[in-house]
């Protein structure tokens, strides 16, 4: 009983790290997020993504920052007291 214990003891471990490096290389093998070969990205479809509509929408009313708001006003120079 001892000898099997023991033969388990050390294949279970060597079971577990080859079913983990199965799982990292079909991982890293997976493509369905790959990009097309043309280079543009696919946009979600309203199954995979229902609210992804609102949140362009969300997204686009932002208010990007004014020219005269980014520079800001000119730092005046305050008179020095006396």
């Amino acid at each position: 009983m001892t000898v099997g214990m023991g033969f388990m003891m050390l294949l279970l471990p060597l079971i577990l790290a080859a079913v983990g490096l199965a799982v990292i290389v079909l991982a890293f093998n997976d493509k369905v997020d790959a990009r097309p070969d043309d280079g543009s990205a696919r946009l979600p479809t309203r199954r995979e993504r229902p609210l992804y509509h609102l949140h362009m929408q969300i997204r686009s009313s932002v208010k990007p920052p004014s020219a005269s708001r980014a520079s800001g006003p000119g730092v005046t120079k305050l008179p020095t007291r006396r």
